[in-house]
């Protein structure tokens, strides 16, 4: 593998896969995109990424985006960094998947609603994050239940999946969503933090902000 670059933002979804990248040791640069500043929409970066979003991991120049696809790449890259368990058959890695696109595209855009209603209509922001916190809660509660019999997503041995999951509902408490009932999840928030390669993103994360002087105050 050539020459690899992550574009994120502390504390965004791009923590994901800057975890994973740390987990598989991989050799890259970093820089932050300012979304509170509109970066993402700028010509230089739309020439990077069309989509205008992050993350966004540029590999010998080719752009990929979206958490759960440069995940799978890393996997496959990078097949025992322990991105995941080892599978036993082709259904077990599907499944695998299956669950990064669940967090992708259940969780994720129930917390989005939750901590950014703003952005999800024209009217009135509260009646958006109301709906944000009854699609999430169900979630949050079934992972709860998962997490009474093991500590981690998939038993006894940390994945990517969890440091997905804890972001998004991590997030969903800065939206005002209430977790502290669920004591699994409490449990399972400390063992995630206290992965190495997690403490390493977030280590990455603040040599990135010293590297611009600090994250701007935006009104």
């Amino acid at each position: 593998m050539g020459s690899i670059k992550l574009y994120h933002l502390p504390g965004a979804c791009s923590r994901v896969t800057m975890t994973a990248l740390e987990q598989c040791g991989v050799d890259y640069e970093d820089e932050i995109v300012m979304l509170m500043r509109g970066a993402q929409h700028s010509p230089e970066y739309r020439a990077i990424n069309p989509r205008g979003k992050i993350p966004c991991l540029v590999v010998d120049g080719r752009a990929l985006g979206e958490n759960a696809a440069i995940i799978s790449y890393l996997h496959m890259e990078y097949p025992d960094a322990g991105l995941f368990p080892a599978i036993a058959d082709p259904i077990e890695g599907a499944r695998q998947l299956s669950d990064l696109f669940t967090i992708s595209a259940n969780w994720h855009p129930g917390v989005r609603a939750n901590m950014m209603p703003v952005r999800w209509t024209t009217g009135n922001p509260e009646e958006v994050r109301a709906k944000g916190k009854q699609l999430v809660e169900p979630l949050l509660a079934g992972l709860d239940a998962r997490l009474a019999s093991q500590p981690f997503w998939y038993g006894e041995d940390w994945a990517i999946t969890d440091t997905y999951v804890y972001w998004n509902y991590t997030t969903a408490e800065q939206g005002q969503v209430d977790i502290s009932p669920y004591v699994n999840i409490a449990a399972h928030r400390a063992r995630v933090e206290a992965h190495p390669a997690f403490q390493r993103a977030l280590a990455r994360e603040s040599t990135a902000i010293e590297r611009i002087g600090g994250m701007p105050n935006v009104a």
